[in-house]
């Protein structure tokens, strides 16, 4: 389906969408890697990309403030 990149990158937005795409029984991003270069949908193809981001960056949460250490 033509949505099913949009799709993908919203559902990998979430913490749990994230660890259904990186479960390695899966091989979901092994299978998702070809659609990177899918020249018959620009849409498809950027919600995969937007994807797969995703699962290498935790967007839109901030890490815990980190105290320095001690002198």
């Amino acid at each position: 389906p033509a949505q099913l990149g949009p799709l993908l990158c919203n559902l990998s937005q979430l913490p749990e969408g994230r660890r259904g795409l990186l479960d390695r029984s899966r091989c979901s991003v092994q299978r998702l890697l070809p659609f990177t270069q899918y020249r018959d949908s620009a849409v498809h193809r950027r919600g995969i990309v937007g994807a797969l981001r995703n699962c290498c960056f935790e967007y839109g949460e901030s890490p815990e403030p980190q105290s320095p250490a001690p002198a």
